[in-house]
This record gives structure tokens, C-alpha cells and sequence, in this order.
């Protein structure tokens, strides 16, 4: 594999012959370009990128990148993955950004312990908080109760879980959970608008 170029590499990624040896060696190859990228576009003291989520995504996104890569525009894959790395970053950064409170400060202090409700209090009633358990534990889809208890309850190593461990346990894409977590939401907001003015 070592003697293989990338465009070699990644073809046989889709034409499943050896693919992952193939996106194994794509993935030795090109890690230090992944996270370059995330270390130079996100912020560990942001609250609207977590970095431990694109770190512990790197393997999946090189795939991702491999699978997107048309090598007719002319760019390297390096160059490729770079770039790609770059806008995956910016974009994940604006589009928290311009989420209402309660995507990011709000739905963020959920993923404290069950037992350690009280400490939540002094950023936010307790019976608000208390509603939004309520909204997600008896929301029609089932999986959104999972996901949000796995993700910012339980978490992992006092960080949300990230979703591609979410999405093995749940038998979903990333992708598939993401869009289950942003739907429900605007569903929380929806529920609360009474309660809470977004601007």
C-alpha cells in the first residue's frame, strides 16, 4: 500500500478492493493535515466548536473527503483534505453560532451529571430545566431521548460523546444522528416559546 498513490488508494476505497487497507494508509498519510487544520481553525475555550468531536471524527472525515475527491479540479488530495478540513470547521463554528441560546449555553449545561441538577440552577431555573427533560424524555421519536442522554448526560470523560460513537450504538449514520438532534431542538424551542425569547 505504501507504494500507492492517493489517487490509487482511494479508488480501491471505492471499488471496496482492499479498502481499508487502503483507507488506512490514506489515513497514516494524511492525519497530520486533518489535524493541523482542526488545531488552526477551532478553539478549545469556544463554546461553538468542540474540538474533541472533529478529533474524534478524523478517520471518518478522511473517508468522507476520499469519497467526495475528484481529482479532475486539478488539486492534490492534501489539498483537498485541507480545504475541506478548513470549511468543515468554520462552517460547524457559524452555524452554532447563530443557533438561539438554548442550542448551545443551555442544551451544553445538560450534559452535567443527573445527580448534580442543583449546581444548573444558578444559570437557569430548575423548572425550565425541568421542562426540557420532560420535552425530550416524551418526544415521539424515542431516539431523541437516547441520543441527548448519551451525548450530554452521560457523555464521555466529561465531554459530550461524540457522535460517532452515538451512531454505532444507535445503529445510525453521524450524519443521521446529527439531523435527529437538530430536529429536536426546534422542537425544544417550539415547546418553549412561551418560556424562553430567542432572538
Amino acid at each position: 500500500m505504501k507504494n500507492l498513490s492517493d489517487e490509487q488508494l482511494i479508488n480501491n476505497i471505492r471499488k471496496k478492493s482492499q479498502p481499508n487497507e487502503s483507507l488506512g494508509e490514506l489515513i497514516e498519510r494524511h492525519s497530520g493535515i486533518y489535524l493541523d487544520m482542526v488545531n488552526a481553525y477551532s478553539s478549545t475555550s469556544s463554546p461553538f466548536i468542540d474540538r474533541a468531536d472533529l478529533i474524534e471524527d478524523k478517520n471518518y472525515k478522511i473517508y468522507e473527503a476520499a469519497i467526495k475527491f475528484d481529482k479532475n479540479k486539478g488539486a492534490k488530495f492534501s489539498t483537498y483534505l485541507g480545504n475541506e478540513t478548513k470549511w468543515l470547521c468554520l462552517n460547524t463554528y457559524n452555524r452554532n453560532k447563530r443557533k438561539p441560546l438554548v442550542t448551545v449555553d443551555f442544551i451544553e449545561n445538560i450534559k452535567c451529571e443527573e445527580d448534580s441538577v442543583d449546581s444548573i440552577s444558578d444559570t437557569i431555573e430548575s423548572d425550565l430545566f425541568n421542562k426540557v427533560l420532560n420535552i425530550i424524555n416524551t418526544h415521539p421519536d424515542k431516539r431523541v431521548g437516547r441520543i441527548f442522554n448519551m451525548r450530554y448526560i452521560k457523555g464521555e470523560k466529561n465531554k459530550v460523546m461524540p457522535w460517532k460513537k452515538i451512531g454505532k450504538k444507535l445503529q445510525l449514520s453521524i450524519q443521521g444522528c446529527i439531523n435527529i438532534h437538530n430536529s429536536a431542538v426546534r422542537y425544544i424551542q417550539n415547546e418553549l416559546k412561551e418560556d424562553i425569547k430567542f432572538e
